[in-house]
């Protein structure tokens, strides 16, 4: 019997926008995309996070069908030369739903993948129990894992 993969979901692409307001018009008005939630990252979440300091993040999740796309908007946005932030306007993410959240950080290592920090984990809301680390790719790019908690059963 095969272990359980350890990924299992691609979550969603994510794209930092200069305006999310005017992205949200492009992306559901122009384009037929759904919007699916809007919410606000506090500098703690957002460091914790991503990484970067000293920034919220304003944010919104759009579908079309099974797809999901994640625009974020730094606040304040980054002025930065520095061309891998995943603040930086333009810059992009794609998000794993993990099982273990060790054995991919592991995993990704090996490949010259890093993490930004130690887990953040969620305490409150929809996804509170739930563990999130962006890591930086070793040529640029950038992946977030996602560590929804699991029950007992799930550890089989």
């Amino acid at each position: 019997m095969s272990a359980a993969p350890l990924v299992e979901d691609v979550a969603h692409a994510g794209l930092t926008v200069p305006d999310l307001d005017d992205a949200l018009s492009m992306w559901c008005d122009g384009l037929g995309f759904t919007l699916e939630r809007q919410f606000t990252l506090d500098e703690a979440v957002t460091q914790g996070t991503t990484g970067v300091g000293g920034a919220t993040i304003r944010a919104a999740t759009v579908t079309l069908g099974p797809h999901r796309v994640e625009l974020l908007q730094y606040d304040p946005p980054t002025l930065s030369d520095e061309l891998t932030s995943p603040a930086r306007s333009g810059a992009a993410h794609i998000a794993l739903t993990v099982r273990d959240l060790d054995a991919v950080i592991d995993v990704c290592g090996r490949h010259g993948w890093h993490v930004v920090g130690a887990p953040h984990l969620m305490t409150a809301g929809p996804r509170a129990g739930t563990r999130i680390i962006y890591l930086d790719g070793p040529r640029g790019g950038h992946l977030e894992l996602i560590a929804p908690p699991r029950s007992l059963d799930d550890h089989h």
